[in-house]
């Protein structure tokens, strides 16, 4: 196998003209550095990834897991995005320093805020392993028994399996709270704007990692520890962007599934996303219609709806992508091609069957997460199902605290839910799952059904409302006080209990719960992960055989949240037809947006005076104006939020938050026609720090090229 990556990367670096788009392994930046150097980059390749030399990607972090941070002091200063510390921001704030609406600002290291549980890794180096699984498992306890005790490590696979890397990290877990602006503005645009171009949100916030006297990671916070002393930070640049500059992302993408077939890529836009979307429309508009109709009910729903809208949104722009620039039918030019390979041939043919025979599991999976799983009447069931295993065997005080805990536990959802939007949604999700998974129907529910003479849905959530104690508080809790309760009489007592987990067991709210729960454990997980393996096992043919007949159509791994960094150029892009798009945002259209009256537009008024004094300092463009944000073809998703966004001397620019709605397929599909990247401006960033925040210790910390 490692010959065979010998030649296909041979084949790639010989065959290669520029094309924007790849998430490419920083351990193999030779293959890439020259088209880099063509288009613009002025390092060399061991200025980004080395073992033996300080370099860029020493000063990259994954971030709480799930986002990339960079650093930017030489005392372990990082900068990554407001909707990536929003968690630690949280829960600093209290009444009294609501840091989340407020700012925070801390003028020095002493104000600095702890944050438990946060944890950041930088990557020490990638230590390439064999594609057999016995070697490879022999080299990874070599290579542990060699690592000092400062370092942990992942083994990760690439190509579907074809190549391993172990990843060396150094992990630090005193990290603490430096800086965030107003949620207005860190968060400014919220839902609203989500995934959208044009953008005007300062999506950023600044923290510090603490090591011990040694510059060792620690285990935890402690009075002791120090900043850490980082071998690499990166230099912040002034000079802004301009079109068709270079530019380079550098961070932790979490998933993309490039190499996808045909029949794949056609389920997921014809069946598995149009299915979700429908679940979540239907949900938000009944959700929609309460929120508008009552402010508490808002209160109540506001983070459930945006969290629905949020992925909706992005399926929504996935399928606006690949029938735009039909995918599915360049997938079928390129396998008639690639069809030519008997061996491909067949593996073509196999996918085929797979999905025909087993996708209709995944699709009752995506059904049953959103739908039924979305239910208060399911999650009322999870909470309550511990009733129907109270135990005579113990003592009466300990069932009666037993019952009363598990009954305080459904509190939180009847508490947190209004009942009549929770039962129009119950209503509308059960018979989309029920029309849609007649399958996978439990053979229980059936029988109640059919006992019970109920022809609709309606019919159904009715006889649910009608007989079940999970229907609201009040009956759940005097069924409990009607059976578990202290009594001298020891018979009596254990026959209120039996007579008591009977009933429980025999509602229809618990039975509703448990059948659907089982079901999901017995049937349609096990054909979940039956597909996913098969699946799997294809990929991993299918990606080596492309490797051997076609090298020029598999160029990069996808992404699996590992460090990879991803290059392109400062572009705006045609949405539409007669609708263009500028590649930046200025000051001037957060002004314009501003609206006190809805939450996502409130401009703070010390930013409105900032404007109209034009108290800019040195953060201006040469426009005279402050650019905000701006796009760029860099290929990002999901973990890329916080990332660095570098110019051709390997300066920071900006920092990656999100991506454009309509390019949201490069997840599938990457065009450099229509995916972009979108980042705040790194004097954006800094304007707010010094301007709003007056934390002017930051900047001097900072290394500002000149």
């Amino acid at each position: 196998m490692k010959k065979l990556f010998i030649l296909f990367f041979a084949l790639i670096t010989a065959n290669s003209v520029f094309s924007q788009g790849g998430m490419w392994l920083p351990a193999l930046i030779g293959n890439q550095i020259k088209n880099m150097q063509a288009t613009g980059f002025k390092l060399s390749a061991e200025d980004v990834y080395s073992v033996n030399k300080a370099c860029m990607k020493d000063a990259v972090l994954l971030f709480g897991g799930g986002c990339t941070g960079e650093i930017v002091s030489d005392k372990g200063l990082l900068l990554t995005n407001h909707h990536c510390g929003r968690g630690e921001i949280v829960s600093h704030s209290t009444l009294e320093h609501d840091y989340l609406t407020d700012g925070f600002w801390a003028k020095s290291m002493a104000e600095e805020l702890p944050c438990k549980g946060l944890n950041v890794k930088i990557l020490d180096r990638m230590i390439e392993l064999p594609s057999d699984e016995e070697e490879r498992n022999k080299a990874v306890e070599e290579y542990e028994k060699k690592l000092e005790g400062v370092f942990e490590f992942t083994v990760e696979k690439f190509y579907a399996g074809n190549l391993w890397y172990m990843f060396v990290y150094k992990s630090f877990n005193d990290v603490r709270l430096v800086g965030a602006p107003p949620s207005a503005i860190g968060s400014f645009g919220g839902d609203t704007d989500n995934w959208m171009w044009p953008r005007h949100g300062g999506d950023f916030s600044v923290f510090r990692i603490y090591a011990d006297k040694n510059n060792n990671p620690t285990t935890d916070y402690s009075a002791d520890n120090v900043p850490y002393k980082p071998k690499y930070h990166f230099k912040i640049s002034l000079k802004g962007v301009e079109k068709d500059n270079f530019t380079m992302v550098f961070g932790f993408p979490g998933t993309t599934e490039e190499y996808l077939p045909k029949v794949a890529v056609k389920a997921y836009k014809d069946k598995n996303y149009p299915a979700r979307i429908f679940c979540r429309q239907t949900r938000m508009s009944i959700m929609e219609e309460a929120m508008n109709a009552d402010r508490q009910t808002r209160l109540n729903y506001t983070s459930i709806y945006n969290g629905a809208e949020n992925a909706k949104k992005k399926w929504e722009g996935t399928i606006l992508g690949l029938n735009r620039f039909d995918v599915v039918s360049k997938k079928e030019e390129q396998e008639k091609t690639l069809s030519k390979n008997s061996e491909i041939k067949n593996l073509l043919s196999e996918y085929e069957k797979l999905y025909a025979e087993k996708h209709k599991f995944m699709m009752a999976d995506a059904y049953f997460y959103e739908s039924v799983y979305q239910t208060s009447q399911f999650k009322l069931g999870e909470k309550a199902f511990p009733l129907t295993r109270l135990e005579i065997e113990n003592s009466p005080q300990t069932i009666v605290n037993q019952a009363q805990e598990i009954y305080e536990k459904t509190l939180s959802v009847f508490a947190s839910r209004d009942s009549a939007v929770e039962r129009k949604i119950f209503a509308s999700l059960y018979k989309i799952y029920s029309d849609s998974c007649k399958d996978f129907m439990p053979e229980a529910l059936k029988e109640i059904i059919s006992a019970n003479n109920l022809k609709t849905s309606d019919d159904f959530v009715n006889y649910y409302y009608q007989n079940s104690v999970l229907s609201d508080s009040t009956r759940l809790k005097n069924i409990i006080l009607k059976y578990v309760y202290l009594d001298k009489n020891q018979k009596k007592f254990e026959k209120n209990i039996t007579d008591f987990v009977e009933i429980i067991k025999n509602d229809i709210g618990i039975k509703y719960y448990f059948e659907l729960i089982r079901l999901y454990f017995q049937e349609i997980m096990p054909g979940v992960t039956d597909f996913e393996n098969k699946a799997e096992s294809l990929d991993k043919q299918y990606q080596a055989l492309l490797m051997k007949v076609s090298p020029e159509t598999i160029k990069f791994p996808d992404a699996n949240s590992t460090l990879r960094f991803t290059f392109g150029k400062v572009d705006g892009y045609i949405p539409r037809d007669a609708v263009v798009y500028n590649y930046y945002t200025t000051l001037d259209g957060v002004i314009e947006k501003d609206n006190p009256q809805i939450y996502d537009y409130n401009v703070p008024e010390k930013l409105k005076t900032l404007y109209q004094s034009k108290d800019y300092g040195r953060y201006a463009d040469k426009d005279g104006k402050i650019h905000v944000c701006f796009l760029a073809s860099n290929h990002t998703t999901g973990g890329n939020s916080g990332s660095p966004v570098l110019n051709a001397n390997g300066e920071l620019i900006g920092i990656n938050f999100d991506r454009c709605w309509e390019g949201t397929m490069s997840d599938i599909y990457y065009n450099p026609e229509i995916c972009r990247n979108i980042s705040v401006d790194i004097r954006y960033v800094l304007f707010l720090i010094e301007k709003l925040g007056g934390a002017e210790n930051l900047i001097k910390e900072m290394d500002i090229a000149k």
